[in-house]
């Protein structure tokens, strides 16, 4: 386990120092929602497969200067707000601000996001984020496995619903894996293969089509959890998409890894009526047209994201195709993948979390 991050010594007297802190986003490649507990335990052999994006949520905090006993919050085109710790129970800053750093006395500023209701767990990045300059500002350490579980429930206590992993998991560890959901645990497996290979044929999009995951996942659960006979076949076929997708990777095979995704949605689209819609139709439809050889929504799906798995010569022509079905607002996320998780930056000093 790495040491604590602590925050750089100044003399007295001088300005708190403020630093950054980026976490990246992730795209599922297959077997979301099988992250969410219990679902997991009722499908054996359950993992979810994906990719950290270098795309990700950036943030500014400085300690100090701020109303005491409060969190200055301010996010991209809005006025910052004051909270309090009465605010933890609806507001995701709040939440985890006030967990790690009850005294609060530090304003935070997200710098950089995916587009709102991306699909690509930006939430869960930002509360990854938040997390660890809490702790840099606490001095403090915190174990992976601590850490992970302590996000999952703030969030499902903003949320109101229950929330997995994933997204945590690649915000706070990077890369490509294969997180194994086991009874008593998750397994997180780095996969060995080539990067490079990855973003060539790895393409995501912002459908323009925004959607609330929290919700699509809920319609899911609920379902499945009520013994829905559909839902269960579903999510086996979704699972063993999965375990698919994770074989091809390994195995370099890009024609495998196209097939296993394009199952992995097959079975996706029947989970819930919410997971897809027309305009999400349309844009996939069109990138498969121009020759991707998968195309899925990213997370919940219902809008959001999608990415396709694509030819790498014919990545250019199916982002087009694609993006021209899209409504305004759709557009290409930053291409290439994060190889570590959430990285604290300061003037002086560059930080990020070992792997795991």
């Amino acid at each position: 386990m790495a040491r604590p991050e602590t925050p750089t010594r100044r003399a007295p007297g001088s300005r708190p120092e403020p630093f950054e802190v980026l976490a990246p986003v992730r795209a599922d490649l297959a077997g979301g929602t099988l992250d969410l507990w219990p679902l997991y335990c009722l499908h054996r052999g359950s993992m979810t497969v994906n990719a950290a994006l270098r795309s990700g949520v950036r943030i500014r905090v400085t300690p100090g200067g701020t109303t005491p006993g409060c969190i200055v919050h301010a996010a991209p085109g809005a006025v910052p707000v004051v909270l309090t710790p009465a605010e933890a129970e609806c507001h995701l800053a709040a939440a985890v601000g006030f967990h790690f750093v009850p005294e609060g006395g530090f304003s935070v500023e997200v710098l950089d996001q995916p587009p709102v209701g991306s699909g690509l767990g930006a939430s869960s990045a930002f509360a990854v984020a938040l997390a660890r300059a809490c702790l840099v500002l606490k001095g403090r350490r915190l174990g992976f496995a601590k850490l992970l579980a302590t996000l999952k429930d703030l969030e499902a206590r903003v949320l109101g619903v229950p929330t997995g992993i994933q997204d945590y998991i690649a915000a706070l560890n990077g890369g490509v894996v294969a997180i194994h959901l086991e009874p008593g645990g998750e397994r997180i497996e780095r996969l060995a293969v080539d990067p490079a290979w990855i973003e060539q044929r790895l393409l995501v999009l912002f459908s323009g089509v925004t959607h609330a995951s929290g919700m699509v996942n809920w319609e899911v659960y609920r379902a499945r959890l009520d013994g829905d006979a559909r839902s269960a076949r579903a999510l086996d076929a979704v699972a063993a998409a999965a375990a698919a997708c994770r074989r091809a990777l390994l195995a370099g095979d890009q024609y495998a890894v196209g097939r296993a995704v394009a199952a992995e949605w097959e079975a996706r689209r029947t989970l819930a009526p919410s997971v897809t819609n027309p305009r999400l139709d349309a844009i996939l439809s069109a990138g498969v047209e121009a020759g991707a050889l998968a195309g899925k929504a990213c997370g919940a799906g219902g809008g959001g994201s999608v990415l396709f798995w694509t030819p790498s010569e014919l990545r250019p022509a199916v982002a087009s195709a694609a993006l021209g079905a899209a409504p305004s607002g759709g557009c290409e996320i930053s291409g290439g993948l994060a190889s570590r998780g959430a990285a604290v930056r300061s003037r002086r000093a560059t930080m990020s979390r070992p792997r795991v």
